[in-house]
């Protein structure tokens, strides 16, 4: 192989020469390579102005121009500054001659100066460079004619060879962002002193491929680790071009180079190197070439500047210590924890910076904190801008914070991902911003952008555990049930019912195995309290194995979130459901349990429930947990069932790492256990499988079996546990998992049954569907029981954990 170097660091565009001496095709180096100067301007033959001038000072009766054919004297008049009726100035004179050669329109120029009435006359004498006759193009067959010409000089524009070797440059430069490494293109200079003609031969050459990306160097960290950061692609036949683009190759380099140094290889250089096949010409390896250099350690931490908080309190909580590598992430983490412990008390204005100072012996730093405190500032005015339809009460309500307070950076930020959760603004829309105030005090000004928060959905979907639905429904997330129209007008336009942060939902899913239809209602603020209340009537009809199941019902709950103190992030929740349930074309050989449940009946519950969330996300927690206790008694409220459900979850979810563009790859661990005390009927029993429960296997098929058709009748003891790694794919819609889930569901108290999956999946983020992502999954049943029904492929809509 034949190769060419270029680094990130200092020395660039070095060749390299292959033991047969064979040099690589020319590629250009990272720095931009520079078409030749243009010609310096020279002083003309003779003097700028004649040797006899007018004086200065004396009024201009006129300025002549000589010498143009195909200049323009609008062109000359608008270049010099010399006018008539002006003072004359010797070195004003001397400048518009400098500006003239400048213009790269003339071979030379000067000026000259007489006498006349009292007068002086101003001459300027130009010699106009040759134009150029034609620009033609041979031998290109990638890009047309229109597309080169556009980097050319044109028919008619001087004959500039400064410009004329740009435009063979520029297409250089084109076809090598191609993947045309071998391209060459001449000027005929025959044809160009001869008879002006700009004629450019293209030898286009093969087009370059990459083969393959290595990495040279690097002892610390694995290809695959490295590969993480690097977006240029090789060639795969149909899917991928493999056409090699410099300016991704140098940020992958620079990519590669500052994760090192990000995990404390202060030295580390990254550059890449182009090895060319001399035999297959079209193929090159793109290799990455690392100089890892030592990892450097703290060998102590020192603070400068503070005065509010000493450095034993600094100190407490780094997560950076003496004999700990310097790894940025952790020193990020660090000092967004100091700024946040100034901001939290009002010094918003604190700035925390940091410097390494090197040591003699090799390897170690003194970490240095320079902290410059400033002043400390309150609350003053809280301005809200932007909700042109919601009521300011619906944002002020997710500011926990008022005038008078000392400002908090940390709380301005937690209201900012509160109103985004909110979904009636646009998510990058929405900034807090702190403004000149009265003296010690910051105006918080509040500006949002609304989004369409009323949504009307036809359509349909596909779902591996509820088959082929139809859909019809509508939603208005900012919706107020007291806000009636005055006119009909008034209500077509939509400017009622709107602007409360209320959320209706009218929905109806027809389909083959299941038919739903809902209204739903949720006041997110009960009385302007943290006080949230769920309501919804419901159909529902399912068909189930060996019997038929429809539930006609009415819910009703609320919930209390507690924000700061000891109980910040807990929730108290309670709520109660009535339902009407039929079961019916029960199966003539089905399991006695499901022959016993024919009928249906009437059923209520009294459900409540401890939340503790500390996740940064509803929808894409990445950081925190949320555990859940709950307890529903099935019968308080009367009914044909009597039985208790109690239930514990959590998950727990942890960032990983974050990538250049911040996306993050995430680690989430979840557990749910259940239980039933009492006799529940077959329809109320806990089944597991499919998205959500046990990928890998059937939805509701892990579970006891009766009957003579070995039909699933449900268990009194649920218990699943798995993990999953998100990581980012492509842009921020494509996202990728892996995950190992594990469970059983059992007719008691026991683990005598275990089932555990592994596989990979794909979430695609769509605008249609809202912040909810298409799922994809693929589970490979590790561990099953004979009777269980496995499913390869899952599809939904929604969250695995």
């Amino acid at each position: 192989m034949t190769a060419s170097l270029f680094a990130v660091w200092p020395a660039l565009g070095q060749e390299v020469r292959s033991r047969d001496d064979q040099a690589a095709p020319p590629v250009p180096s990272l720095e931009p390579e520079l078409p030749a100067r243009p010609e310096p301007i020279v002083e003309p033959p003779r003097p700028a102005v004649d040797a006899t001038p007018a004086s200065e000072g004396l009024r201009i009766r006129r300025v002549e121009i000589l010498g143009l054919q195909a200049t323009a004297e609008s062109f000359v008049l608008r270049t010099i500054k010399t006018r008539e009726g002006q003072p004359f100035v010797r070195a004003d004179v001397e400048q518009d001659v400098r500006e003239l050669l400048r213009t790269r329109k003339f071979l030379n120029a000067f000026a000259d100066t007489r006498v006349e009435a009292g007068e002086a006359i101003v001459i300027f004498t130009l010699q106009e460079k040759p134009t150029v006759r034609t620009v033609e193009l041979e031998g290109n067959k990638k890009f047309s004619d229109a597309d080169l010409f556009e980097l050319t000089p044109v028919a008619g524009a001087p004959l500039d060879r400064y410009e004329i070797n740009r435009g063979r440059d520029q297409i250089v430069e084109k076809y090598k962002e191609a993947g045309y490494f071998y391209v060459e293109v001449g000027i005929d200079e025959a044809a160009l002193e001869a008879e002006s003609r700009v004629v450019y031969r293209i030898t286009e050459g093969p087009r370059v491929r990459v083969r393959k990306i290595l990495f040279e160097g690097n002892r610390a960290y694995s290809n695959l680790r490295l590969g993480q950061y690097v977006q240029s692609q090789t060639y795969i036949w149909i899917f991928r071009t493999g056409a090699l683009d410099e300016e991704t190759a140098n940020r992958d380099a620079v990519a590669i180079q500052k994760f090192y140094r990000d995990e404390g290889y202060l030295d580390a250089r990254a550059g890449y190197r182009l090895d060319f096949d001399p035999v297959k010409r079209e193929d090159l390896n793109l290799v990455f070439v690392i100089e890892e250099g030592v990892r450097y350690k703290v060998q102590d931490i020192t603070f400068e500047g503070n005065s509010v908080f000493d450095e034993a309190r600094l100190r407490d909580g780094l997560k950076l210590a003496p004999d700990q590598f310097l790894r940025n992430e952790v020193l990020q983490q660090d000092l967004q924890r100091i700024q946040d412990m100034y901001g939290e008390i009002g010094y918003i204005d604190a700035r925390i910076d940091t410097r390494p100072d090197f040591v003699a012996e090799p390897g170690l730093v003194i970490l240095r904190f320079f902290v410059q405190e400033n002043q400390q500032y309150r609350f003053g005015r809280i301005t809200i801008r932007g909700n042109e339809q919601t009521k300011d009460e619906v944002i002020r309500r997710e500011l926990l914070f008022y005038p008078g307070e000392y400002y908090n950076t940390v709380e301005v930020r937690n209201a900012v991902q509160r109103l985004r959760e909110t979904g009636l603004f646009k998510p990058d829309s929405i900034e807090i911003t702190p403004l000149e105030d009265l003296e010690n005090m910051r105006e918080a000004l509040v500006k949002v952008e609304e989004t369409e928060t009323v949504q009307f959905l036809i359509g349909g979907g596909l779902s591996t555990d509820s088959g082929v639905q139809g859909r019809l429904s509508l939603e208005n997330r900012n919706f107020d049930l007291f806000d009636w129209p005055r006119t009909l007008d008034e209500f077509f336009r939509g400017q009622a019912f709107r602007g409360d942060g209320q959320r209706l939902l009218i929905e109806f899913e027809p389909g083959t195995e299941v038919t739903r239809f809902r209204v739903a209602f949720t006041e997110p603020y009960l009385f302007d309290l943290p006080l949230r209340f769920d309501t919804s009537a419901y159909l529902f009809q399912r068909g189930r194995e060996g019997y038929d199941e429809q539930r006609i019902g009415f819910s009703a709950g609320l919930s209390r979130r507690f924000r700061g103190g000891i109980l910040d992030g807990w929730a108290l929740e309670g709520s109660f459901r009535i339902e009407g349930i039929d079961i019916s074309d029960v199966d003539a050989f089905a399991a006695r349990p499901i022959r016993e449940a024919k009928g249906g009946g009437t059923l209520t519950g009294l459900k409540g429930a401890i939340v503790r969330d500390t996740t940064d996300s509803r929808v894409f927690p990445t950081r925190g947990y949320r555990v859940a206790f709950s307890y529903e008694q099935v019968g308080a409220l009367g009914g044909d069932y009597s039985f208790g459900k109690p239930a514990v979850s959590a998950a727990y979810y942890h960032t990983v790492s974050t990538d250049v563009m911040g996306r993050k790859s995430v680690v989430a661990v979840r557990a749910d256990a259940a239980y039933i005390v009492g006799d529940a009927p077959v329809f109320e029993r806990y089944y597991a499988g499919g998205f959500g429960s046990l990928r890998g296997f059937s939805f509701r098929t892990v579970s006891p079996r009766r009957g003579i058709k070995n039909q699933a009748v449900g268990g009194d003891f649920l218990f699943l546990t798995g993990a999953e790694y998100s990581f980012p794919l492509y842009g921020k819609e494509f996202r990728g998992v892996a995950f190992v889930d594990m469970g059983t569901v059992e007719e008691g108290f026991g683990l005598s049954s275990w089932r555990a999956s592994a596989g990979f999946g794909l979430r695609v983020q769509v605008d249609f569907f809202g912040p909810v992502p298409l799922v994809f999954d693929f589970g490979f049943p590790l561990l099953s029981q004979d009777r269980d029904n496995t499913e390869i492929f899952n599809f939904a809509v929604g969250a695995s954990f």
